[in-house]
């Protein structure tokens, strides 16, 4: 994710950030680095990092890149809070969806994943386990 990066005016660090995405337009925009995380699935090898940012002209956008061998999925989105209300942006469409909605999906999603990957987590926490004998 190509960024030109300066310092601003409380000595945070602000650049142009390019966020390749595959479902539509890439995303760019102004802002800076507020978290990331990068994890594999040892389940079916897919290794997944997430870049979360702060826009300089509010909202945040986020970013996922999933890759299994030489297949990758590139998404990215903006996201505004306007009262309420949502918009969400995924380089091609545009989303306006009440707040309380949204959290719901995501929970749901986070639920979902959780199930998913929690025969995943328990093999990698055992591993851990045998690698500290």
């Amino acid at each position: 994710m190509p960024r030109n990066v300066s310092p601003d005016m409380t000595g945070g660090w602000i650049g142009t950030v390019t966020l390749p995405n595959d479902m539509g337009d890439d995303v760019t925009f102004t802002g800076r680095l507020v978290a990331e995380d990068m994890h594999f699935n040892n389940s079916n090898g897919m290794l997944t990092v997430e870049k979360v940012y702060e826009r300089q002209e509010g909202g945040t956008a986020y970013g996922v890149i999933s890759a299994i061998g030489h297949t990758r999925d590139r998404r990215a989105y903006l996201l505004e809070e306007k009262g309420e209300t949502c918009l969400v942006n995924n380089g091609h469409f545009s989303l306006e969806i009440p707040t309380d909605e949204l959290l719901v999906l995501l929970s749901l999603a986070i639920e979902a994943e959780r199930d998913a990957s929690a025969d995943s987590e328990c093999d990698h926490m055992i591993r851990k386990l045998a690698a500290n004998d």
